[in-house]
C-alpha cells in the first residue's frame, strides 16, 4: 500500500503541474511552488527516482517517504510507519519487482471510474486483514455494515462538526461523508476529526482518508482518556456528531480522574480494572455541543454491571440523554464473541408529549 500510495501522490501531482501549464503557469511555477498542489512532490521523491533504482531500494523508498512526510505535514507518520531498509525483509530484487508493477498503469484522477476507486480498495484490504488478524482487527477496524448503521441514525448534515474520538482506520468519517454527500449535501462543508492511540493504525487513518479523496481533516494522536488532544482554550473541543467504537472493558488509569481538567467524568467514575467503557461514554458525551448527538458502540455490560457503573448509568438516566439503546448479535465484532450494543446520547431531545 506504500509503494501504489507514493505512485498515486506522484500522478496526481503530475496532472496538477501539466493542468497548471495549460493554463499557462511556466513549467518552474507548475513544478516548483508547493502552493499549487493538495502534495507537493519534490523532485528527488518523485516516482522516476524509483523507477531507475537497481540497488540499496529499501534505503531509496526509506528517503523517499521521508521527504514526502517533510513536505505534506498532514501526512505525518502515514509513510514512515514501515522501514524497508532490512533486506532480510524486502530484498532489491523483490521491490523492484514490486516498483515495476506500478511503473505501466497510470493513476492519475482523470483515469479513474471514481476519484475514490482506491479509498474502496484500501477498506476492502483492511476488510480482509482485519478478518485475518481476527483479534487486532477489531483496534482498526469496525464492520462496514455496523459503521453505516450509526451515520445512519444519527443523519449528518453538511456545515457539521464530526468526530471519532477513537477513531481506528477512520471509518465511520469516511461514512459520514458519504452520507452527506448521497443526501445532496455538500461534502467539502464538513469538520472531520479523530484521535487515535495506536500511531500504526493513525497512519492507516490518514491513508484511508486521502484515498477516499478527503483532503480537510484532522487525526491527532494519543490516548483519549489520559491526553485529549482535541481541545481549544484549555476545553474540549465540541461536536454535532460524535460516532465511535472504542475498546471494550479495558483498563484504564482513573486516579486522576476527580481532577480531571475538563471535567468529563461528573457521572461518576468508573473502576480501574476491565471497566473504562464509562470513561469513554463520558468523554464522548462531553465532546458534545448543546445540540450534539452520539452513537457509540459498547459491550452490552454497560447496560446491566453493578457498583460505581450502576451509580453512573443511574445519572446518566436522571439526565436524561440517552434516546436510544440497540441490542446487537454476539460475534459480529473482530476480537471479541461478546455482544454488543449501540447506545445513542441527545444533548437535545425533544420535549416530552
Amino acid at each position: 500500500m506504500t509503494i501504489l500510495f507514493i505512485k498515486r501522490l506522484n500522478d496526481t501531482f503530475e496532472e496538477n503541474a501539466e493542468k497548471l501549464i495549460s493554463e499557462g503557469k511556466s513549467q518552474k511555477e507548475a513544478y516548483e511552488n508547493r502552493f499549487r498542489h493538495q502534495f507537493f512532490i519534490p523532485k528527488e521523491a518523485r516516482w522516476s527516482v524509483l523507477s531507475k533504482a537497481s540497488e540499496n531500494i529499501g534505503q531509496l523508498i526509506d528517503d523517499v517517504c521521508r521527504i514526502i512526510e517533510r513536505e505534506n505535514r498532514d501526512l505525518d507518520g502515514v509513510l514512515t510507519n514501515t522501514k524497508y531498509n532490512d533486506k532480510r525483509k524486502y530484498p532489491d530484487d523483490k521491490l523492484r519487482k514490486l516498483i515495476s508493477h506500478f511503473n505501466s498503469p497510470r493513476l492519475r484522477n482523470s483515469d479513474l471510474e471514481k476519484e475514490d476507486i482506491f479509498g474502496d480498495a484500501y477498506e476492502y484490504l483492511l476488510a480482509e486483514f482485519a478478518d485475518e488478524t481476527k483479534k487486532k482487527g477489531g483496534e482498526f477496524f469496525t464492520p462496514r455494515e455496523v459503521v453505516r448503521l450509526l451515520v445512519n441514525l444519527v443523519e449528518p448534515k453538511e456545515g457539521m462538526r464530526i468526530c471519532d474520538p477513537t477513531c481506528g482506520s477512520g471509518g465511520m468519517l469516511i461514512e459520514s461523508r458519504k452520507y452527506v454527500e448521497l443526501h445532496h449535501g455538500n461534502p467539502r462543508d464538513l469538520v472531520l476529526e479523530g484521535q487515535e492511540s495506536n500511531y500504526g493504525n493513525l497512519a492507516m487513518c490518514k491513508m484511508n482518508m486521502v484515498l477516499h479523496g478527503i483532503e480537510d481533516f484532522n487525526i491527532e494522536y494519543g490516548d483519549v482518556l489520559g491526553n485529549p488532544k482535541l481541545v481549544e482554550g484549555g476545553k474540549l473541543k465540541t461536536y454535532d456528531r460524535v460516532l465511535a467504537n472504542f475498546p471494550f472493558s479495558m483498563d484504564w488509569d482513573n486516579k486522576v480522574a476527580a481532577k480531571d481538567p475538563y471535567n468529563r467524568f461528573r457521572f461518576g467514575i468508573p473502576p480501574e480494572k476491565d471497566k473504562a467503557d464509562f470513561a469513554f461514554i463520558q468523554h464522548m458525551f462531553s465532546s458534545l455541543n448543546v445540540k450534539g448527538k452520539a452513537a457509540i458502540i459498547c459491550s452490552q455490560g454497560v447496560l446491566f454491571r453493578g457498583n460505581e457503573e450502576q451509580t453512573i448509568r443511574k445519572n446518566i438516566i436522571k439526565e436524561d440523554i440517552i434516546e436510544g439503546i440497540i441490542a446487537l448479535p454476539p460475534k459480529l465484532f473482530y476480537g471479541t464473541g461478546i455482544p454488543g450494543c449501540l447506545l445513542i446520547l441527545n444533548r437535545n431531545k425533544s420535549p416530552k408529549k
